[in-house]
């Protein structure tokens, strides 16, 4: 799988778990604190996933294991997630 490919993966399993969030009713900062209950800043970890940074004005590549965090906060299984986010990528290419 080229790089580009996994980039936007990765960029639509972001969005997804923002939309998961927004359907809950959860703020950025309520899900990082949900997720990551051990993590200085909860919210601006979840953000820097989202909002692009650094010299190359791109969000934080998204970890498998924050990924899961995340899902698994919400309640909702980290594999059916990631299953319709690839079905997604597939009907699109």
């Amino acid at each position: 799988m080229k790089e580009l490919v996994i980039v936007d993966i990765e960029r639509k399993a972001m969005a997804h778990v923002d939309m998961l969030r927004e359907q809950r009713g959860l703020s950025e900062k309520e899900l990082g604190e949900l997720a990551f209950p051990e993590a200085k800043n909860p919210r601006q970890k979840v953000n820097a996933l989202r909002n692009p940074r650094g010299l190359k004005g791109e969000p934080l590549r998204i970890r498998l294991g924050d990924y899961c965090a995340m899902v698994e906060a919400m309640g909702l299984n980290p594999a059916q997630e990631l299953l319709v986010i690839y079905g997604q990528r597939q009907q699109e290419s």
